[in-house]
Protein backbone atom coordinates (compact mmCIF):
# COMPACT_ATOMS: atom_id res chain seq x y z
CA UNK A 1 0.00 0.00 0.00
CA UNK A 2 3.33 2.55 0.58
CA UNK A 3 3.50 2.11 -3.40
CA UNK A 4 0.10 3.18 -4.02
CA UNK A 5 0.22 5.99 -1.31
CA UNK A 6 3.31 7.21 -3.39
CA UNK A 7 1.43 7.06 -6.65
CA UNK A 8 -1.03 9.08 -5.07
CA UNK A 9 1.22 11.59 -3.90
CA UNK A 10 2.98 11.67 -6.96
CA UNK A 11 -0.25 12.68 -9.18
CA UNK A 12 -2.06 14.99 -6.34
CA UNK A 13 -0.73 18.08 -8.27
CA UNK A 14 -1.79 16.64 -11.67
CA UNK A 15 -5.26 15.58 -10.78
CA UNK A 16 -6.00 19.58 -9.33
CA UNK A 17 -5.19 21.14 -12.68
CA UNK A 18 -7.14 18.89 -14.90
CA UNK A 19 -10.10 18.83 -12.66
CA UNK A 20 -9.52 23.11 -12.61
CA UNK A 21 -9.90 22.20 -16.20
CA UNK A 22 -12.14 20.37 -16.67
CA UNK A 23 -14.81 22.46 -13.92
CA UNK A 24 -13.69 25.63 -15.87
CA UNK A 25 -15.13 24.15 -19.25
CA UNK A 26 -18.28 23.07 -17.33
CA UNK A 27 -19.10 26.17 -16.03
CA UNK A 28 -17.70 28.30 -18.35
CA UNK A 29 -19.71 26.25 -21.12
CA UNK A 30 -22.74 26.81 -18.80
CA UNK A 31 -22.12 30.61 -19.05
CA UNK A 32 -21.78 30.31 -23.13
CA UNK A 33 -24.85 28.63 -23.33
CA UNK A 34 -26.55 31.15 -21.75
CA UNK A 35 -26.03 33.67 -24.56
CA UNK A 36 -26.49 30.87 -27.39
CA UNK A 37 -30.14 30.46 -25.77
CA UNK A 38 -31.05 33.67 -25.96
CA UNK A 39 -30.04 34.16 -29.49
CA UNK A 40 -32.96 34.03 -32.58
CA UNK A 41 -33.80 30.19 -32.96
CA UNK A 42 -33.76 30.78 -36.81
CA UNK A 43 -30.69 33.26 -36.87
CA UNK A 44 -28.94 30.46 -35.03
CA UNK A 45 -29.94 27.57 -37.57
CA UNK A 46 -28.61 30.23 -40.18
CA UNK A 47 -25.33 30.74 -38.77
CA UNK A 48 -24.85 26.82 -37.92
CA UNK A 49 -26.25 25.76 -41.39
CA UNK A 50 -23.08 27.66 -43.06
CA UNK A 51 -20.38 25.78 -41.64
CA UNK A 52 -19.06 22.98 -43.65
CA UNK A 53 -20.02 19.54 -41.79
CA UNK A 54 -16.41 18.93 -41.85
CA UNK A 55 -16.06 21.37 -39.19
CA UNK A 56 -18.99 20.83 -37.07
CA UNK A 57 -17.81 17.18 -36.95
CA UNK A 58 -14.19 18.40 -35.29
CA UNK A 59 -16.00 20.29 -32.83
CA UNK A 60 -18.22 17.34 -32.19
CA UNK A 61 -21.66 19.33 -33.28
CA UNK A 62 -22.86 16.93 -36.50
CA UNK A 63 -25.43 15.45 -34.78
CA UNK A 64 -25.93 17.96 -31.54
CA UNK A 65 -28.37 20.75 -31.74
CA UNK A 66 -26.46 23.79 -29.44
CA UNK A 67 -29.78 25.44 -29.60
CA UNK A 68 -31.19 22.99 -26.73
CA UNK A 69 -29.53 22.45 -23.48
CA UNK A 70 -28.98 19.04 -24.30
CA UNK A 71 -26.76 19.50 -27.78
CA UNK A 72 -25.26 21.78 -25.80
CA UNK A 73 -24.36 19.59 -23.01
CA UNK A 74 -23.16 16.95 -25.19
CA UNK A 75 -20.86 19.07 -27.00
CA UNK A 76 -19.62 20.13 -23.70
CA UNK A 77 -19.02 16.55 -23.11
CA UNK A 78 -17.38 15.43 -25.95
CA UNK A 79 -14.37 18.22 -25.23
CA UNK A 80 -14.30 16.51 -21.59
CA UNK A 81 -14.14 13.32 -23.47
CA UNK A 82 -11.09 14.25 -25.53
CA UNK A 83 -9.64 15.95 -22.04
CA UNK A 84 -10.31 13.04 -19.88
CA UNK A 85 -9.23 10.72 -22.49
CA UNK A 86 -5.60 12.69 -22.98
CA UNK A 87 -5.57 12.10 -18.74
CA UNK A 88 -5.91 8.65 -19.13
CA UNK A 89 -3.54 8.28 -20.89
CA UNK A 90 -1.00 10.45 -19.06
CA UNK A 91 -2.06 8.33 -16.07
CA UNK A 92 -1.42 4.97 -18.28
CA UNK A 93 2.08 6.34 -19.22
CA UNK A 94 3.48 7.50 -16.07
CA UNK A 95 2.18 4.48 -14.05
CA UNK A 96 4.97 2.52 -16.26
CA UNK A 97 7.29 4.73 -17.18
CA UNK A 98 7.61 7.11 -13.61
CA UNK A 99 10.70 4.86 -12.65
CA UNK A 100 12.34 5.28 -15.85
CA UNK A 101 11.96 8.72 -16.19
CA UNK A 102 13.02 9.28 -13.06
CA UNK A 103 15.87 6.81 -12.67
CA UNK A 104 14.47 5.30 -9.76
CA UNK A 105 13.84 1.61 -11.12
CA UNK A 106 16.51 0.35 -8.14
CA UNK A 107 14.59 1.71 -5.49
CA UNK A 108 11.31 0.51 -6.33
CA UNK A 109 11.89 -3.16 -7.65
CA UNK A 110 14.24 -4.09 -5.06
CA UNK A 111 11.30 -4.15 -2.53
CA UNK A 112 9.90 -7.65 -1.66
CA UNK A 113 6.79 -7.56 -4.03
CA UNK A 114 6.78 -8.76 -7.27
CA UNK A 115 6.60 -6.96 -10.23
CA UNK A 116 2.69 -7.65 -11.36
CA UNK A 117 1.90 -6.14 -7.63
CA UNK A 118 3.96 -3.26 -8.21
CA UNK A 119 2.59 -2.49 -11.50
CA UNK A 120 -1.11 -3.64 -10.56
CA UNK A 121 -0.69 -1.11 -7.19
CA UNK A 122 0.29 1.69 -9.60
CA UNK A 123 -2.38 1.13 -12.36
CA UNK A 124 -5.31 0.89 -9.41
CA UNK A 125 -4.00 4.41 -8.46
CA UNK A 126 -4.46 5.57 -11.98
CA UNK A 127 -7.74 3.85 -12.26
CA UNK A 128 -8.58 5.29 -9.03
CA UNK A 129 -7.76 9.13 -10.05
CA UNK A 130 -9.41 8.43 -13.51
CA UNK A 131 -12.83 7.55 -11.59
CA UNK A 132 -12.60 10.30 -9.54
CA UNK A 133 -12.30 13.08 -12.36
CA UNK A 134 -15.27 11.25 -13.59
CA UNK A 135 -17.31 11.24 -10.77
CA UNK A 136 -16.22 15.25 -10.08
CA UNK A 137 -16.96 15.57 -14.10
CA UNK A 138 -20.96 14.43 -13.27
CA UNK A 139 -20.96 16.25 -10.04
CA UNK A 140 -19.73 19.75 -12.48
CA UNK A 141 -22.70 18.15 -14.91
CA UNK A 142 -25.59 18.48 -12.31
CA UNK A 143 -23.98 21.87 -10.41
CA UNK A 144 -23.43 23.96 -13.60
CA UNK A 145 -27.07 24.53 -14.51
CA UNK A 146 -28.78 24.31 -11.39
CA UNK A 147 -25.85 27.12 -10.60
CA UNK A 148 -27.07 29.48 -13.18
CA UNK A 149 -30.88 28.34 -13.38
CA UNK A 150 -30.76 26.87 -16.21
CA UNK A 151 -33.74 24.27 -16.99
CA UNK A 152 -32.30 21.03 -17.48
CA UNK A 153 -34.48 18.96 -19.53
CA UNK A 154 -31.97 16.03 -19.74
CA UNK A 155 -31.44 15.25 -16.03
CA UNK A 156 -32.73 11.85 -15.97
CA UNK A 157 -30.62 10.88 -19.14
CA UNK A 158 -27.73 13.89 -18.12
CA UNK A 159 -25.40 11.07 -16.20
CA UNK A 160 -24.95 8.59 -19.06
CA UNK A 161 -22.17 11.06 -20.18
CA UNK A 162 -20.24 11.09 -17.22
CA UNK A 163 -20.29 6.98 -17.98
CA UNK A 164 -19.44 7.63 -21.74
CA UNK A 165 -16.66 9.43 -20.73
CA UNK A 166 -15.49 7.15 -18.34
CA UNK A 167 -15.50 3.85 -20.38
CA UNK A 168 -13.74 5.61 -23.00
CA UNK A 169 -10.91 7.22 -21.44
CA UNK A 170 -10.32 3.74 -19.07
CA UNK A 171 -9.80 1.93 -22.67
CA UNK A 172 -7.24 4.86 -23.25
CA UNK A 173 -5.50 4.46 -19.94
CA UNK A 174 -5.67 0.86 -20.22
CA UNK A 175 -4.29 0.92 -23.85
CA UNK A 176 -1.34 3.28 -23.25
CA UNK A 177 -0.25 1.20 -20.17
CA UNK A 178 -0.18 -1.30 -22.73
CA UNK A 179 2.01 0.44 -24.98
CA UNK A 180 4.67 1.86 -22.24
CA UNK A 181 5.04 -1.81 -21.57
CA UNK A 182 5.68 -3.11 -24.80
CA UNK A 183 7.82 -0.49 -26.42
CA UNK A 184 11.50 -0.34 -25.11
CA UNK A 185 11.76 3.81 -25.48
CA UNK A 186 9.69 5.46 -22.79
CA UNK A 187 9.44 8.80 -25.22
CA UNK A 188 8.36 6.72 -28.38
CA UNK A 189 5.95 5.17 -25.65
CA UNK A 190 4.14 8.70 -24.98
CA UNK A 191 4.18 9.56 -28.68
CA UNK A 192 2.78 6.93 -30.13
CA UNK A 193 -0.56 6.87 -26.64
CA UNK A 194 -1.20 10.04 -27.86
CA UNK A 195 -0.58 9.52 -31.29
CA UNK A 196 -3.88 6.81 -31.29
CA UNK A 197 -5.65 9.07 -29.13
CA UNK A 198 -5.04 11.48 -31.96
CA UNK A 199 -5.43 9.17 -34.46
CA UNK A 200 -8.86 7.96 -33.45
CA UNK A 201 -10.09 11.23 -33.14
CA UNK A 202 -9.53 11.87 -36.43
CA UNK A 203 -11.47 8.72 -37.28
CA UNK A 204 -14.12 10.15 -35.47
CA UNK A 205 -14.45 13.41 -37.18
CA UNK A 206 -14.92 11.17 -40.79
CA UNK A 207 -16.95 9.10 -38.94
CA UNK A 208 -19.51 12.38 -38.32
CA UNK A 209 -19.21 13.94 -41.78
CA UNK A 210 -21.27 11.48 -43.82
CA UNK A 211 -23.27 8.75 -42.57
CA UNK A 212 -21.51 5.85 -45.60
CA UNK A 213 -18.76 5.77 -42.88
CA UNK A 214 -20.86 4.65 -39.99
CA UNK A 215 -18.65 1.14 -40.63
CA UNK A 216 -15.91 3.00 -38.98
CA UNK A 217 -17.60 3.39 -35.79
CA UNK A 218 -15.80 0.31 -34.34
CA UNK A 219 -12.55 1.80 -35.21
CA UNK A 220 -13.11 4.92 -32.63
CA UNK A 221 -13.84 4.52 -28.77
CA UNK A 222 -15.10 8.60 -29.37
CA UNK A 223 -18.23 7.71 -31.27
CA UNK A 224 -19.11 3.97 -28.96
CA UNK A 225 -21.21 5.89 -27.09
CA UNK A 226 -23.46 8.60 -28.81
CA UNK A 227 -23.96 12.18 -28.21
CA UNK A 228 -27.62 11.43 -29.74
CA UNK A 229 -28.13 8.23 -28.19
CA UNK A 230 -27.20 9.27 -24.79
CA UNK A 231 -29.73 12.20 -24.85
CA UNK A 232 -31.97 9.78 -24.90
CA UNK A 233 -31.07 7.42 -22.50
CA UNK A 234 -29.52 4.47 -24.28
CA UNK A 235 -26.33 3.31 -23.89
CA UNK A 236 -24.71 0.83 -26.29
CA UNK A 237 -24.38 -2.45 -24.73
CA UNK A 238 -22.25 -4.01 -27.25
CA UNK A 239 -19.21 -1.20 -27.10
CA UNK A 240 -20.17 -1.03 -23.14
CA UNK A 241 -19.18 -4.72 -23.18
CA UNK A 242 -16.39 -4.45 -26.04
CA UNK A 243 -14.76 -1.34 -23.22
CA UNK A 244 -14.66 -3.49 -20.65
CA UNK A 245 -13.33 -6.78 -22.49
CA UNK A 246 -10.36 -4.62 -24.50
CA UNK A 247 -9.37 -2.61 -21.34
CA UNK A 248 -9.07 -6.02 -19.17
CA UNK A 249 -7.04 -7.98 -22.05
CA UNK A 250 -5.06 -4.35 -22.23
CA UNK A 251 -4.15 -4.19 -18.04
CA UNK A 252 -3.83 -8.51 -18.25
CA UNK A 253 -1.31 -8.12 -21.46
CA UNK A 254 0.86 -5.15 -19.88
CA UNK A 255 1.15 -6.81 -15.99
CA UNK A 256 2.26 -10.43 -18.00
CA UNK A 257 4.86 -8.56 -20.27
CA UNK A 258 6.13 -6.01 -17.16
CA UNK A 259 7.20 -9.59 -15.59
CA UNK A 260 9.37 -9.65 -18.70
CA UNK A 261 10.03 -6.14 -19.38
CA UNK A 262 13.63 -5.12 -19.44
CA UNK A 263 14.04 -2.70 -17.10
CA UNK A 264 16.58 -0.32 -17.49
CA UNK A 265 16.69 3.76 -16.49
CA UNK A 266 17.18 5.72 -19.54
Amino acid sequence: MNIMRQEFKQEFKPFIIWTIGIGFLMFGGMVKFIGVSGTDTAAMAGFMSAFPKAVLALFGMAEADIETFGGFYAILQFFVMIAIACYGVHLGTNAVLRESNYKTYEFLFTKPYSRTRILGLKLAAGFLYLLLICILNAIFSYSAPALYGIMNDISMNMILFPIAVFLVSLLFFACSALISVWLHSPERAVQISYAVLLLTYAVSVVFDMDERFEILRPLTPFKYFRASELIDGKISYIYFAAVVIMTAICITAALHLFRRKDLKAV
